[in-house]
């Protein structure tokens, strides 16, 4: 099967152009577009995606990587829940541990299995389970929620660099958010020999904006270059982190972009 070919909202672009980059996503065949939950952005993760499920019928919208900290997992599972059954089934959901430099200036301490807990969590709270956990960071006593459980499950990916987040993600996620190296090449070649996870790989683009994250693709050549790379090493969808809607035209224009 083809690789699809994602993007990653631009966490440049204002509110008020939301509308406008969701509109141009889907009609340029766009198959997902992953809206970061990152304090970088003008603007908040959930209500950027509702806004996108408003103004589209087909793509396929993504949140995160979002972390189990800022955002306490049952308040997440009620977020998810709402926003599946309200975009007719299209989210699926990416959770990591959040960037380090962020997570200190909040006063905030990383887990180990921080992650973990919280995917099992959403996931057991998301179906409209009564869910009990003991965990190292979470503890939650036979809580279920109102929110009414959605026809069609939340996907929900694990935001994997390192050997041990990718073992995680075999353990208890539905596929692997990841920014692509030989690193990670060589870990999903590992996980991979037991079981097979559905990939998703980052790819920062832009062809103007030089402060527009490190290691960017900055032609629509490269771009093209690398995301045969994922083809051939079997990643199932690429997400084009871009910077303005001149990047996702070009981006478009160029690699064919399916639903």
């Amino acid at each position: 099967m083809p690789i699809r070919v994602s993007a990653e909202l631009s966490h440049v672009c204002s509110l008020e152009d939301i509308p406008k980059h969701a509109s141009a996503l889907e009609s340029r065949g766009y198959f997902r577009v992953w809206v970061p939950d990152t304090a970088v952005s003008p603007w908040e993760a959930w209500l950027a995606a509702t806004i996108v499920a408003q103004r589209t019928d087909r793509l396929q919208i993504g949140l995160g990587v979002t972390n189990p900290y800022t955002r306490h997992p049952v308040v997440v599972a009620q977020m998810a829940a709402t926003l599946q059954q309200m975009s007719g089934g299209r989210l699926a959901m990416s959770i990591g541990k959040g960037v380090e430099k962020f997570l200190k200036k909040a006063g905030i301490e990383h887990h180990a299995s921080a992650v973990e807990e919280c995917i099992t969590v959403l996931r057991s709270l998301i179906a409209g389970e009564r869910t009990s956990l003991e965990g190292s960071v979470f503890h939650i006593d036979g809580m279920r929620l109102r929110t009414p459980a959605p026809v069609a499950p939340v996907l929900l990916y694990l935001a994997a660099i390192g050997l041990p987040s990718w073992e995680a993600a075999l353990r208890v996620a539905d596929g692997v958010a990841t920014i692509w190296s030989d690193e990670v090449a060589q870990n999903r070649q590992k996980v991979m020999a037991e079981r097979a996870l559905p990939t998703a790989a980052l790819i920062p683009f832009s062809l103007t904006k030089s402060d527009f994250f490190e290691h960017r693709a900055t032609s629509v050549e490269e771009l093209e270059e690398r995301i045969a790379v994922l083809e051939g090493e079997g990643v199932d969808e690429v997400i084009i982190a871009y910077a303005d809607l001149d990047d996702l035209e070009a981006a478009a224009g160029r690699i064919g972009a399916r639903a």
